[in-house]
């Protein structure tokens, strides 16, 4: 029989629908003993026999084997059909009844050990497990009743007709039984179609192949001599005990070779991101398709410029699966959960951060409430931290640290790939990508464009009077001006984001799935930055401004990667003419070349 799951999107509908019919249920069962105590049997059996079936089905239910996502396979249904036949049906009922309203309250409450329910998820799991019951254990008795089940002697009447009572009862109570879950989870929002191919009619078919075992039991059972009928059950429960541990071991084998099937795919994908923000990612992708309950992943490290970055100081890419949106940040390295893994170089598991004296610190989200870490080594010590946040309680388990672990050593091998590759293609003064990086950049981001149909934007940035800055101060004093803007370029970005200099002062960034006003937002924030830095000179100290041209594909009209970029140098020249410390737009209704004749679109700072 099917197990209750927790389903806190049940409609109103549905849960009327499982009150009423569990009020129906318990009335007719609580009816029936009205005149007899809990356990009496009509024939007189006693409560041993009550306490053997009792006994008997929750050991099957607690040896349940999984075929089928919704449903499970137990001998539990034909110890069922069973107990109607040899203690009757009304017994059967409440027997059936209480040991399934037990089952599935011991479950309710492990499961509340893992994660704990919300009062509402309470109330509908409540729900199920009283309707559950009853409804199981009033189908049992009334079937036995309306087939005439009292009226079988076991003595008497001939196996053929012992057996055919005994399908008879199982097939009736399996499609009764099906029938009025179906009704639930078609008012749940369930297709009909969908419920029986995946749900009704193989659990139906298993659950009807357990019906020679309830023969089986029929035929042996004696009310005056149960030790043989003790010692077929103890039989049939050691062979479920058996296929128990079968199916778990396939199980377990089925989830290591996913393991491996993901971790190749990712080492894969991991050994072909050199860059930066490629690898930041792919790990967010990789991660949360490796392990689904996470909904935020962080990767903590050092960032683009490596060594050159200060000592205590790491960067916090973090993705957000749900809003599908990247972050970037910044933690000390003895900061919260992140700074514990560092400093312990082990794994840190957090079930509910609202009961943990660990503060996680940024992480890019709000409402975390369990957090899972892991070290990453580079360079002969742990140099981040890669962690799965969620906000339910309990989200992670054992098997999701090893499987986090694993793909912590794939990432920390490609992070050292990827920062040896940037050494390469980094400016050294501005620790910016260099041109040849940034052009080898755009054409890749717009095959990506094209392939995935998504958008990006591209931002051309030039600080102000530059020339005449050098001539007055001096080149120190410009390079300085150029670290500084780099370092607040740099502040301002995503993990995903690509910033270069493109040449002189003039500095190109590639915002990919960034649509041209929210590129216009994130300008916006780097020209108020760099207009409230100040720079120290032999002279006193001065100021700077800088001046942005944004053009975003498609929306610009841009076919290639050169005309983009000839479209965002367009807006920045219309931001020099029009005043300078200003973010200018290039519009798609406006020419590729000639004069600039738009209006300005923002304000100057």
């Amino acid at each position: 029989m099917r197990l209750p799951t927790s389903d806190s999107g049940r409609p109103r509908a549905q849960l009327a629908f499982t009150l009423a019919v569990a009020a129906v249920a318990w009335g007719a069962v609580v009816w029936s003993g009205y005149d007899q105590a809990l356990g009496g049997t009509a024939g007189g059996d006693g409560p041993w026999a009550f306490g053997l079936f009792l006994g008997v089905i929750l050991a099957s239910r607690g040896l349940a084997v999984r075929l089928i996502p919704d449903s499970v396979l137990s001998l539990d249904s034909a110890f069922y059909v069973a107990a109607t036949v040899c203690l009757g049906p009304a017994p059967a009922g409440r027997l059936v009844a209480l040991a399934l309203t037990l089952d599935s309250l011991l479950r309710l409450l492990a499961r509340e050990r893992r994660a704990p329910l919300s009062r509402r998820q309470w109330r509908e799991e409540l729900a199920y497990v009283v309707y559950f019951g009853g409804m199981t254990g009033a189908l049992v008795m009334a079937w036995g009743l309306v087939l005439g089940v009292d009226q079988v002697d076991l003595s008497a009447d001939s196996q053929l007709a012992v057996a055919a009572h005994v399908f008879a009862i199982g097939g009736a109570l399996l499609v009764s039984h099906y029938g009025i879950q179906g009704v639930r989870q078609v008012m749940g929002g369930r297709s009909a179609r969908s419920f029986v191919r995946e749900l009704a009619l193989p659990g139906t078919v298993s659950e009807a192949s357990l019906l020679p075992a309830a023969v089986v039991l029929v035929l042996v059972y004696r009310p005056d001599e149960l030790l043989a009928f003790a010692l077929v059950c103890m039989t049939y429960l050691l062979v479920n005990l058996v296929f128990n541990r079968l199916s778990a071991a396939s199980a377990a084998l089925r989830g290591r070779v996913r393991e491996l099937e993901i971790l190749d795919t990712t080492a894969r994908r991991l050994a072909a991101s050199l860059q930066l923000q490629e690898l930041v990612d792919t790990v967010a992708r990789e991660t949360t398709r490796a392990i689904p309950e996470a909904e935020v992943i962080a990767l903590v490290h050092r960032g683009a410029e490596g060594k050159g970055g200060a000592a205590d100081r790491f960067v916090v890419d973090a993705f957000d699966r749900d809003r599908d949106r990247f972050s970037r940040l910044f933690v000390g390295r003895h900061e919260g959960a992140t700074g514990w893994v560092m400093r312990q170089q082990v794994p840190l598991s957090i079930r509910d951060l609202a009961d943990s004296d660990v503060e996680v610190g940024p992480s890019g989200t709000e409402g975390v409430r369990s957090w899972l870490g892991v070290p990453i080594f580079l360079y002969g010590g742990c140099e981040g931290v890669l962690s799965i946040q969620s906000r339910t309680p309990g989200a992670f388990r054992p098997e999701h640290q090893r499987l986090l672990e694993s793909i912590g050593l794939q990432v920390a091998a490609a992070l050292q790939n990827a920062h040896l590759y940037e050494m390469a293609m980094v400016d050294g003064l501005t620790g910016l990508f260099v041109r040849r990086y940034f052009d080898a950049r755009i054409e890749e981001e717009i095959e990506r464009a094209r392939r995935y149909d998504t958008g990006f934007s591209v931002v051309m940035m030039d600080v102000d009077d530059f020339k005449a800055l050098n001539d007055t101060h001096g080149h120190q004093v410009g390079d300085r001006v150029l670290r500084g803007v780099a370092t607040i370029v740099k502040a301002n970005m995503r993990g995903v984001d690509t910033a270069a200099r493109y040449g002189g002062e003039e500095i190109a960034l590639i915002l990919p799935r960034t649509e041209m006003v929210s590129a216009l937002n994130q300008a916006e924030r780097i020209r108020a930055a760099i207009a409230e830095h100040r720079v120290a000179t032999d002279t006193g100290v001065i100021g700077v401004t800088a001046s942005f041209g944004i053009a975003a594909f498609p929306e610009s009209g841009a076919t290639t990667a050169e005309d983009l970029v000839k479209r965002a140098d367009r807006a920045l020249y219309r931001a020099k003419k029009t005043g300078k410390n200003r973010v200018e737009l290039f519009w798609a209704d406006e020419p590729a070349t000639g004069p600039v004749v738009a209006p300005a679109r923002s304000g100057s700072g």
